[in-house]
């Protein structure tokens, strides 16, 4: 079977667990959407270019929440980032002999990492905000944060207190950065290192701290 037949496969099976929860797929692009009035959370399933049919065919996959009115991602996470599957970088789906394998395994990651999430900020969005402010959309991955997301949908109040708690969750050379940047352009200066012009210049929670004068003890 050629690669790309295999990959349209293991995506297609993969998609018709989720099809019933309200889940659409894009054949052609290989995708799945779930969308409410504020948020579309997508699932996207990957391979490579350098398939060899019947020898290797890689998958491995990602999954985002991103706001209807922008593009700019507030969580993402990948298998990759995740370790899984364990100590590789993709499954090899070549073999249909390991498709069950491969959708157990990625379906488990998505169950376990991703839909309980995507069920909260859809379902019950303002507590929500206020278990990310709290704990970070992803717990066992740290403190993963979007101040943005909860300034717009929780309270500037939550968006301090989260601000406090992502900078101290910085790796110290990067709250350095962080601060030195910071103290820098809050008082209308300019960035003393490409940390703050690269965080301005694309979305980040450096960038909304910074526009939104939200105050940081540093």
């Amino acid at each position: 079977m050629k690669s790309n037949e295999v990959f349209d496969n293991v995506c297609s099976l993969i998609s018709e667990k989720y099809i019933n929860s309200g889940w659409k797929y894009s054949k052609s692009g290989h995708w799945m959407t779930k969308k409410d009035g504020n948020f579309m959370c997508k699932i996207f399933f990957y391979t490579s270019w350098n398939n060899i049919s019947d020898k290797n065919v890689a998958f491995y996959g990602e999954c985002a929440i991103i706001p209807l009115k922008s593009k700019d991602k507030i969580f993402h996470n990948n298998t990759r980032q995740s370790n899984v599957p364990k100590g590789h970088l993709y499954w090899n789906i070549a073999n249909e002999e390991d498709w069950d394998r491969t959708i157990e395994e990625f379906t488990s990651w998505l169950d376990s990492s991703f839909m309980p999430i995507v069920e909260s900020c859809m379902n019950d969005l303002e507590n929500f905000v206020k278990q990310v402010a709290m704990r970070g959309f992803y717990p066992s991955n740290g403190y993963v944060v979007d101040i943005n997301f909860i300034l717009t949908h929780g309270s500037r109040k939550l968006a301090e207190e989260a601000t406090k708690r992502y900078y101290a969750s910085l790796d110290e050379p990067i709250k350095k950065e962080f601060k030195e940047n910071y103290e820098s352009m809050i008082n209308g200066n300019e960035a003393v290192s490409a940390y703050g012009n690269n965080m301005m210049r694309n979305y980040s929670n450096f960038r909304t701290i910074l526009e939104n004068n939200i105050a940081v003890t540093l």
